[in-house]
């Protein structure tokens, strides 16, 4: 019979993967990347992340950020927020966080870390340099990618419509290459099979969502899946989403419930956002939504999420009657 924190996050699992996004992914994505995902891991998807993440203090490197020249020039709030949620949490939990971003994306992201008011470097990327990419997966233990695309089996980065984003974001597969080569642990967290982490079921997906792949509509004729793996893959209706489940994972784990994000925040945070230019990847616009996903959706989702952990450390007392 499965454990109180494994049925949790199965329940985590479920709220986090909603078929709930914008028009513009069609409907049915989001259930067969996450059944690709579950099946290759063997457990639930914010169990194996929290039990990764929740060791001794170590340096853990979040990899996020995605703007587009005259589209999104700040960035999509998709990645951004749920980083830095999940950079607070950890450094609650001892451990010492950077976050690598592209130079466009990163004034909205240091903007988030100044109101949490949490010691978490920025650095910025050089657009495909490998030597401080070097750099970084020696001087990180763990590598987490949020809404951060992966190379195709051309290397190059695609968006879900098929548009290629090597030519102005930094593809930083070498750095989880690198951490994987060097037995050092590696976490994806996405929603599209674009991101870093979706290499684990690359070939699931290709023979199971093949229309999803845009194989027509990409440049190189390669696709929009990435071949690059994770140790740990994390599929969510928006990445950010997947960042919640996972902060609500290891608040179960530890037993801290007050380190759940909460719905109260996600208001907060997606409406400050909105002040820092970022922008709706859905529907393009700087509004209060997430992948096309109204900002009261995602924090009824965040507050179940907080419901599930608080139920599971619950003591189940004396009912009386």
């Amino acid at each position: 019979m499965a454990c109180v924190a494994e049925i949790a996050c199965i329940n985590l699992d479920q709220l986090l993967c909603l078929e709930i996004q914008g028009a513009a992914l069609p409907y049915g994505v989001k259930t067969g990347l996450y059944d690709a995902a579950r099946e290759a891991e063997g457990r639930p998807l914010t169990l194996a992340a929290a039990e990764l993440l929740d060791r001794p203090p170590a340096h853990v490197g979040i990899v996020t950020g995605a703007a587009v020249p005259d589209h999104m020039p700040a960035g999509e709030n998709d990645g951004p927020l749920g980083s830095v949620a999940l950079a607070r949490t950890l450094v609650r939990m001892g451990h010492r966080v950077s976050i690598y971003t592209d130079p466009p994306a990163a004034p909205p992201i240091e903007s988030l870390i100044a109101r949490y008011d949490i010691d978490v470097s920025t650095v910025h990327l050089g657009l495909h340099d490998v030597g401080q990419q070097d750099a970084i997966a020696g001087e990180l233990d763990i590598a987490v990618a949020v809404e951060r695309h992966g190379g195709n089996p051309n290397g190059n980065l695609y968006g879900v419509t098929g548009l290629p984003r090597h030519p102005f974001r930094s593809n930083v597969d070498h750095i989880f290459k690198t951490m994987t080569q060097a037995g050092k642990a590696t976490l994806g967290v996405g929603d599209g099979g674009n991101e870093v982490g979706f290499g684990k079921v690359y070939d699931v997906l290709c023979a199971r969502m093949p229309e999803f792949n845009l194989k027509d509509k990409t440049e190189c004729g390669g696709g929009i899946f990435t071949v690059v793996p994770a140790d740990v893959l994390v599929v969510g209706t928006s990445s950010n989403l997947g960042c919640y489940g996972i902060v609500a994972a290891l608040a179960l784990r530890r037993g801290e419930a007050n380190l759940c994000h909460n719905a109260e925040e996600e208001r907060a945070i997606v409406a400050y956002g909105v002040e820092l230019g970022l922008t709706d990847g859905g529907s393009g616009q700087q509004i209060a939504a997430i992948d096309g996903v109204p900002v009261a959706d995602n924090a009824a989702v965040v507050h179940l999420m907080e419901a599930v952990v608080r139920r599971a450390l619950a003591d189940p007392g004396d009912r009386g009657f």
